[in-house]
């Protein structure tokens, strides 16, 4: 199978005409506007001892928000907004309303009790609004129409690091007010490190989680729809526009793969590998963002491809 591009967006280019040609992005995202995100960073600061992420960073953050057709990933337009100097070492972005959260990856706590406040929502301004810890070791982040916003976790979110003996993160999964009170935990699923995770365009949250491998669909409410890929270690999925079907990454060591399964009632049925084709060739990608059906996708050439998945 293939799934053709026709159009990108020279990411390069792009950051040249902005000023921010040593500029590090920081993250890619789609907000539930059907809007790309785009944050990026003046310093990204280096890692403790070689392997840890840095709660701080002290340094200033840009966004872009990219409007763009789904259907033939031509771009239409973007803003730029400029957030100004933050302490914290932020790696997420994605709109709560017509407000911005800026969100990292970690947040440490101290002996005293107190924490990193890891999450901040500022205006388009780059006004800061609220601030607020949502716990250490966040895989992800995704907002809702409505402003609820979910963070996922990895394992030292769920068993602890930095601090924590109590991980905010321990169940895996939080679904947020904008407030940052929790008004939904995951209860039912033993989850070590939610590898991935997407909202389809109901919003039900789509997961899947070490060391079951299993994919979950949840109404938040009273049904949840329990699928068995039988590929472990994906990182990245969505659920294609007819609802129909599945694309998934290759999994461990292979995360530059894809792979199509169609939903058979409760049950997934293996198609085909897919190749992505611009140009008639294969493209290879070092960045990539699902939300819905909606795929972003950054190649090794700087190039951002988008477009919704049928």
């Amino acid at each position: 199978m293939e799934i053709v591009m026709t159009e990108f967006l020279d990411l390069a280019a792009l950051q040249r005409e902005l000023g921010m040609e040593t500029w590090a992005m920081a993250d890619c995202s789609v907000g539930a506007d059907g809007m790309i995100y785009l944050l990026f960073s003046a310093c990204v600061p280096e890692r403790i001892n070689g392997m840890f992420v840095d709660t701080r960073a002290n340094t200033e953050y840009r966004g872009l928000a990219i409007a763009a057709d789904w259907q033939d990933g031509t771009i239409l337009g973007w803003e730029q907004y400029d957030f100004g100097v933050h302490e914290m070492n932020y790696h997420f972005i994605q709109p709560v309303g017509e407000d911005i959260l800026l969100l990292g990856a970690r947040a440490r706590r101290y002996r005293d009790g107190s924490a990193d406040q890891n999450a901040v929502i500022v205006d388009r301004y780059g006004r800061k609004l609220h601030k607020m810890c949502l716990g250490d070791g966040i895989e992800s982040c995704a907002v809702t129409r409505d402003g609820r916003m979910i963070t996922s976790y990895f394992d030292e979110g769920v068993f602890g690091n930095f601090g924590w003996d109590q991980p905010v993160g321990s169940c895996g999964l939080i679904v947020w007010d904008r407030d940052g009170n929790a008004v939904w935990k995951n209860r039912v699923y033993s989850i070590c490190d939610c590898y991935a995770m997407n909202l389809d365009d109901q919003e039900n949250l789509w997961f899947y989680y070490y060391d079951e491998f299993n994919l979950v669909r949840t109404d938040f409410k009273s049904k949840d729809w329990v699928f068995k890929p039988r590929r472990d270690g994906i990182t990245a999925f969505l659920v294609t526009a007819s609802g129909r079907g599945l694309l998934t990454d290759g999994g461990y060591g292979k995360h530059g793969q894809f792979h199509y399964y169609e939903f058979r009632g409760m049950n997934l049925a293996y198609k085909a590998p897919v190749d992505v084709v611009y140009n008639g060739k294969t493209l290879s990608f070092n960045r990539l963002h699902f939300r819905g059906a909606k795929a972003v996708l950054v190649d090794n050439c700087g190039r951002l491809f988008c477009r919704e998945i049928l």
